[in-house]
């Protein structure tokens, strides 16, 4: 009996890993606090660039985002958020999303986010919230 318990949780445990969401490995940093940084952070999805494009936009503008400017044939889109920054004053850091077809039925998706001399932020934020665009990609949110 004992063995079988043993038997459901490694089963329990090896679904729950299997349905999880990607953890985004091709996350990337470069520069420094002092210099400015470079969030960036790619991957293939599966369905289409056109598909794609439009989650991405809309679960962008609900989160908070405002569209810059973008260029739908190209798969652009720039968007801005604005931050609270030290004494009152805001602070616009952009994000550029660039979505390709991947043959019939993928896309790859690209972010990239840059951050001024001294901004503070979070890896795991920032990690987190590049994956989650790449999530809504999918439908996932």
């Amino acid at each position: 009996m004992r063995k079988m318990y043993l038997i459901v949780a490694v089963l329990g445990m090896l679904a729950f890993d299997a349905s999880a969401k990607s953890d985004c490995p091709n996350y990337q940093v470069e520069g420094s606090y002092l210099a400015g940084r470079r969030f960036s952070n790619w991957d293939v999805v599966p369905v289409s660039a056109e598909e794609a494009y439009k989650r991405i936009k809309i679960e962008a503008v609900t989160s908070g985002l405002s569209v810059k400017s973008e260029d739908k044939e190209s798969g652009l889109l720039m968007f801005e958020q604005t931050v609270s920054g030290g004494k009152g004053s805001q602070i616009n850091l952009p994000w550029n999303v660039v979505i390709t077809p991947e043959g019939k039925t993928s896309s790859k998706v690209k972010i990239v986010k840059t951050t001024p001399s001294g901004y503070m932020t979070g890896e795991k934020f920032q990690r987190e919230s590049m994956c989650a665009v790449i999530n809504a990609a999918t439908g996932e949110s």
